[in-house]
């Protein structure tokens, strides 16, 4: 087993922002982003441009999970974090064979490393879907359906902040920030239901069934 992995890096249209998820293997050390751990991630995937400034951010997260069949909720929402780099130049990524790839570095410590697991816990929902169109249908759905919008209002959650990314060439991928919480959030009805309504617009909501 690698020490994290690496999934579905994704660049915006002017190529200038990549966005990208690390999970956990053999470790979870991941704080703030070392200069020598963000150079090592961008290696990984071949991109030598320098980058400018970063961010990584941890979420619970419905579609990475490798025991979401299990009961509770902290086995269907596993962390993972979310990495954000920022170029001066454009740079292209191409798609991973199998969707990631492992890593054998981590990051260097600081008090970051063990912020995720203090509550609040940020909460990310993922689809991928086979086309674009069906991507921003879904995501418009999750923040304009009358229903959701009510439960989202009972637990006082934002509007949702929604991306959708191309991760390969007919593959796009929904991510979406939809609140944060303690165990009382993840246990009510607001993230399943987000979850439910992305995989009724036809995504799939769970890396292990790709």
């Amino acid at each position: 087993m690698s020490m994290l992995y690496l999934w579905h890096p994704a660049v915006s249209a002017d190529g200038k922002v990549l966005d990208l998820i690390l999970t956990r293997g053999d470790s979870d050390q991941i704080g703030g982003g070392a200069d020598r751990f963000v150079g090592s991630v961008l290696d990984a995937i071949d991109i030598s441009t320098p980058a400018n400034k970063w961010s990584i951010k941890p979420y619970r997260c419905n579609f990475y999970s490798e025991y979401w069949m299990e009961e509770g909720w902290d086995s269907k929402w596993d962390f993972v974090w979310r990495m954000s780099v920022h170029f001066k130049e454009s740079v292209a990524v191409e798609p991973l064979k199998l969707g990631y790839v492992g890593l054998d570095m981590i990051d260097d410590y600081s008090p970051l490393v063990e912020s995720y697991k203090v509550e609040p816990f940020a909460c990310l929902a993922v689809a991928t879907f086979s086309s674009e169109n069906q991507a921003q249908s879904a995501a418009r759905k999750i923040a304009e359906d009358r229903e959701l919008v009510e439960v989202r209002h009972a637990v006082k959650a934002p509007a949702p902040v929604t991306e959708v990314l191309r991760i390969s060439g007919k593959e796009f991928e929904i991510r979406a920030e939809i609140g944060k919480g303690d165990r009382r959030f993840f246990e009510g009805a607001y993230p399943d239901m987000v979850v439910a309504m992305l995989e009724a617009g036809g995504g799939n909501v769970h890396a292990a069934e790709e």
